[in-house]
């Protein structure tokens, strides 16, 4: 064997070793966060790259990627991203709705291989159009409850103080029965009287006098012609 073979075979040799697996797996979530581990970063098995690659139902498409040395780079929207914890790489899935459903590949590069793993998601809940109209539902329930609670509360509050300022308000003097008879002050009553007197005695000894005269030419005998 020449030396050419035998440089190819040593650079080959790796490429022989090199391992390459799949793993596809169904899983049903729902509105809930869901967790999946995708890789496992290692002292001895470094990750070099990752992508993972998300169809759902209305045929949209994005990628989540990640590369040696570098940050996570999300092209999809916040509901969809790539979490390291422990040295091992999640895929979070959050907020998700039936629509979301679909196939969901993710690619983790090592030196010696790749590990490739497939997701088929299927996401239960309700349609949006429900989901709005439960929560209008439950809101107005709320609010309903909370109204019927405050009213309530202030019913009797208003009952209990107006107990309570009843019990210690005392009856007024007004109310009480008058046994004892008004009493004319003397003076006020002297002075009444006075003026009653002046004010009739002068009427009656004219209406005597008048009398008086009118029976004594009654009583004069008549004189003889």
């Amino acid at each position: 064997m020449d030396e050419l073979t035998q440089m190819c075979c040593v650079l080959l040799l790796p490429l022989c070793l090199c391992s390459h697996s799949e793993v596809t797996e169904r899983k049903t979530i729902g509105r809930e966060p869901d967790v999946t581990p995708i890789c496992t970063n290692a002292t001895e098995r470094i990750i070099t790259h990752i992508v993972c690659k998300i169809r759902t139902e209305r045929r949209e498409e994005c990628s989540l990627l990640y590369l040696y040395g570098e940050t996570f780079v999300h092209e999809c929207d916040s509901r969809f991203t790539l979490v390291m914890e422990n040295q091992t790489v999640f895929l979070h899935l959050t907020s998700l709705t039936p629509v979301d459903s679909g196939s969901y590949t993710c690619e983790c590069s090592h030196p010696d291989g790749t590990y490739i793993l497939r997701l088929n998601i299927t996401v239960e809940g309700y349609t949006v159009s429900e989901q709005e109209v439960t929560s209008m539902t439950s809101h107005r329930q709320m609010l309903l409850i909370g109204a019927v609670v405050i009213i309530s509360i202030t019913a009797v509050t208003w009952l209990i103080y107006r107990g309570i300022r009843h019990r210690r308000q005392p009856e007024p003097l007004s109310s009480l029965p008058n046994t004892e008879p008004d009493i004319e002050p003397y003076n006020t009553y002297v002075e009444r009287v006075s003026g009653l007197y002046s004010t009739v005695s002068p009427h009656n000894c004219n209406n005597s006098n008048h009398s008086h005269t009118s029976t004594t030419e009654d009583t004069q005998p008549e004189t003889l012609a």
